[in-house]
């Protein structure tokens, strides 16, 4: 049975195995008791730096971590994991664990947009590249269920286009819910004018 380090695959240089206390960020954030009430454990987990694995920094990623976070239930403290990041000035790869299953989160540079994977869902990291800014990227687009991998499409547009994407897919579902509810035909007919143009970017983009 494969464990979560063999999933990862990082050289053992790389690992820090180390228990953090809840203690050591709630007591630097207001209402903590509530945002961190779900989370049972945080183990720094793995180091990623010149020294650890051997790839550049860049003055953007000067180090990447990987923490883990073990649950009292599935519900996902997104608070809680936004409030560590702040404190943390380094780029973090979130495991959120509950009993077996198992989850990945990570957050832009700007620390105000996340991306999670499904419990359980399979992803197979890339932790080689010319500096730990791409690995980042590299990281960061395995969350972009909208850009193909092989995709030429550079990290920036690839964040904006997938960004678009949710934006339409939210509108389009709005329009539709409305069309639906909607009795009188001239509303329906004038409902369904402005889903047209959103359904034909949304399949432009895909």
């Amino acid at each position: 049975m494969l464990t979560l380090d063999m999933l990862l695959d990082l050289p053992k240089s790389a690992k820090v195995d180390k228990f953090i206390a809840k203690k050591t960020f709630a007591d630097k954030v207001a209402n903590a008791k509530v945002l961190f009430a779900n989370i049972e454990k945080i183990t720094w987990a793995y180091k990623l730096s010149p020294k650890t694995i051997n790839i550049p920094n860049t003055t953007k990623v000067e180090e990447i971590h990987i923490f883990d976070i073990q649950l009292k239930s599935k519900e996902i403290p997104k608070k809680a994991l936004h409030e560590i990041q702040k404190l943390i000035p380094y780029p973090i790869l979130f495991r959120l664990i509950y009993d077996t299953k198992f989850c990945y989160s990570i957050s832009l540079l700007d620390k105000q947009s996340y991306y999670f994977t499904e419990f359980d869902e399979r992803v197979e990291f890339n932790f080689l590249d010319t500096d730990l800014e791409k690995v980042y990227q590299n990281i960061v687009k395995k969350f972009l269920k909208n850009i193909k991998e092989n995709s030429s499409i550079d990290f920036k547009q690839s964040i904006e286009i997938d960004n678009k994407i949710k934006v339409l897919q939210k509108e389009i579902t709005t329009l539709e819910n409305k069309i639906k509810k909607e009795k009188q035909f001239n509303k329906k007919l004038e409902l369904s004018r402005q889903l047209k143009p959103k359904e034909e970017e949304l399949k432009g983009l895909l």
